[in-house]
């Protein structure tokens, strides 16, 4: 593609995070919102005829200090779209480069950037919540954008005010009896209808919670569960009342489509001309036009941290 279709196609879609394209489509839209679930299992290729990418955010606050100077990648282990203000929120799921340090890499932090500028609008540090070690994986929405929720990977779901920076509530999961690992807990999280879906790396099953929000109580109740084959490492509950999930540990990088009852109905695999190195998060816009995949070592190996791909909805 030459650079003078790129500039204009950059100033027709206001992006200035990099863009590539086989072809020149227009946006496409999916009209499944109210369709009926098939069983009738699908396998594909995912399509990137169109994609963009970002990271230079991330990149920027790994130099405001995430790592601590140790670990120079922003490794970020999930996505959510604010689509009310065109924003995307990525975490930075710091794994210790030397074996059994888990502490050094502290502060950790989750960055609010802009989808058109790939630019820092807000950061959040941590070095710890309630006096314990973190390792912050998975965010989603619950009923509004104003509050985040963040699953992390000693099996604590936490509740973010993003106009304060403070964590309001915090879920330990133990309480449940669910223990894992260090490093093989909740790696994945999603919303729906009033329930929160977790993926769990270690035990590679997907677990659906009721948080009670409406209660000053941090209780938590499981509802139901089912086991995959895969470890899950991003979890997307779809208004279509399906679950998306990408995966860390399969041999062939793909994204799957599973009912909540735990039947798989697709599996779209990832082209590995993408150079996705480890899917760690998806999210899909309510228009069904784009599909975001976290990628947490794209860094690592020069490449993105984030990609919004063109949703053809070749599951459906």
């Amino acid at each position: 593609m030459k650079i003078k279709n790129k500039i204009v196609l950059l100033l027709v879609f206001g992006l200035t995070g990099q863009f590539f394209s086989c072809q020149n489509s227009n946006s496409v839209l999916s009209e499944i919102e109210n369709e009926e679930i098939s069983t009738e299992f699908v396998s594909a290729n995912l399509n990137i005829s169109r994609y963009y990418t970002f990271g230079e955010a991330l990149k920027d606050q790994i130099n405001e200090g995430d790592g601590a100077g140790i670990d120079l990648s922003f490794r970020n282990s999930g996505v959510v779209i604010d689509e009310t203000d065109n924003s995307y929120y990525a975490v930075n799921g710091v794994h210790p480069i030397n074996s059994g340090d888990y502490s050094s890499y502290y502060p950790k932090s989750i960055v609010k950037a802009s989808i058109y500028t790939d630019e820092i609008i807000q950061s959040y540090s941590f070095s710890s919540v309630n006096g314990h070690d973190i390792d912050m994986e998975a965010l989603c929405f619950a009923e509004n954008t104003t509050t985040l929720y963040i699953g992390d990977e000693y099996n604590y779901i936490y509740e973010l005010d993003l106009s304060t920076g403070s964590v309001t509530r915090e879920w330990d999961l133990s309480d449940l009896g669910i223990v894992n690992n260090i490093d093989k807990g909740i790696e994945a999280m999603t919303y729906s209808d009033g329930y929160f879906y977790i993926g769990i790396q270690e035990d590679k099953k997907i677990i659906k919670l009721d948080l009670n929000l409406s209660s000053e109580a941090t209780t938590a109740t499981i509802v139901s569960s089912f086991n995959l084959d895969v470890s899950p490492s991003g979890l997307f509950a779809h208004s279509d009342g399906t679950l998306y999930v990408v995966s860390i540990d399969s041999n062939e990088q793909k994204i799957y489509r599973y009912k909540t009852d735990g039947t798989l109905l697709c599996e779209l695999s990832i082209p590995s001309s993408l150079n996705i190195v480890r899917p760690d998060g998806i999210f899909i816009d309510k228009a069904n036009e784009y599909v975001y995949i976290a990628d947490s070592q794209g860094s690592i190996y020069n490449g993105y941290s984030l990609y919004k791909i063109v949703w053809l909805n070749q599951c459906n």
